[in-house]
């Protein structure tokens, strides 16, 4: 059996890497007993949506499985061709001409080999989806095997997220998952929000859903209605994100909730993660982070919002995260 198996690094080219990339490419045998062995069983609780999904796309129609492998295929050459053209910039840009020049080779010539696979799932052959451990997804297309992982370790969540937003746009995944109960909304990717507004004689003050923005007097009226609008808009998003995440069975973690930011063709978006086990939800918020202080007030008030709407309640002075006047 022919196999496609990629070498992850996180940190730019080095040749040992280069040449044990390569080898992986050339000569690499994964055979279908091997990858029974070393899959591993685990329990729904223990997994993120994504591994979820996967599991059950193990036993499903050989058309769902074909579509899945199509997207996740598709993704991960994009992901490749992307980090080939870094290391291509990088070769021109700086003096290490070789080191980068060979990782951006040995990535393109991987690159270059997923569409055999693609051809072949267009073709009709049988694709066979088999879990490996908590972080690797074997693809099997007739004779041909890869790994579905990213070239660097630590953009792997954002790889499963875009394969996962783009197949569930077509198929209503929350029905794959153990505790599915009804259908659920995807989020809107925009909100509106509509504040109320009540000027005293020593501040002005922004409210919605138990959320008080207190501005002292004297700040400019236009500038705190936009910056209240866009904090209870990112709130808002992110009280959306995460109803939608537990209404599929996704474990959230209170205290390890954080934002990253992932720079794309597209711009920069922001990833929030809401397990150790990967799982992630795509926003924008800018405002929040911005303020890491801000979004960790923010973040009891949801959990209670969602528990509570009615009990929910945060009071907070705008000049203490430098909103106050200019």
């Amino acid at each position: 059996m022919n196999a496609l198996c990629p070498a992850l690094v996180n940190d730019g080219p080095r040749p040992l890497v280069v040449i044990a990339l390569w080898l992986f490419l050339s000569a690499t045998i994964i055979s279908p007993s091997l990858l029974a062995q070393m899959a591993a069983a685990e329990s729904a609780d223990s997994q993120s949506r994504f591994h979820k999904t996967t599991q059950y796309l193990q036993g499903a129609s050989p058309q769902l499985r074909s579509e899945f492998a199509a997207i996740a295929l598709t993704h991960l050459i994009n992901g490749y061709r992307n980090e080939a053209r870094l290391a291509r910039d990088e070769a021109r840009s700086s003096g290490v001409q070789a080191n980068a020049s060979g990782w951006s080779l040995a990535v393109s010539h991987y690159a270059n080999q997923i569409p055999l696979l693609l051809n072949d799932i267009g073709r009709g052959f049988p694709v066979r989806l088999t879990r490996l451990d908590d972080s690797s997804l074997a693809i099997t297309v007739s004779a041909r095997t890869i790994i579905l992982s990213h070239v660097r370790l630590d953009q792997q969540h954002v790889l499963e997220h875009k394969i996962l937003s783009e197949f569930c746009a077509v198929h209503r995944c929350e029905q794959f998952l153990h505790h599915y109960i009804k259908p659920v909304s995807t989020p809107a990717s925009r909100v509106y929000v509509r504040p109320e507004w009540t000027f005293t004689a020593r501040a002005t003050v922004c409210s919605y859903q138990g959320i008080n923005v207190h501005f002292e007097k004297g700040n400019k009226l236009a500038k705190s209605r936009a910056i209240c609008n866009q904090l209870l808009r990112e709130v808002t998003m992110l009280v959306n994100q995460i109803s939608w995440q537990r209404a599929l069975a996704v474990p959230i973690q209170w205290s390890n909730i954080e934002i990253e930011i992932q720079d794309t063709v597209h711009g920069a978006r922001h990833i929030l993660r809401l397990n150790e086990l990967g799982d992630t939800a795509v926003a924008a918020l800018p405002l929040l982070y911005g303020s890491p202080r801000l979004f960790q007030q923010i973040l009891p008030w949801i959990r209670q919002w969602l528990a509570n709407p009615q009990e929910a309640s945060l009071l907070l002075k705008a000049d203490q995260y430098g909103w106050g006047k200019p």
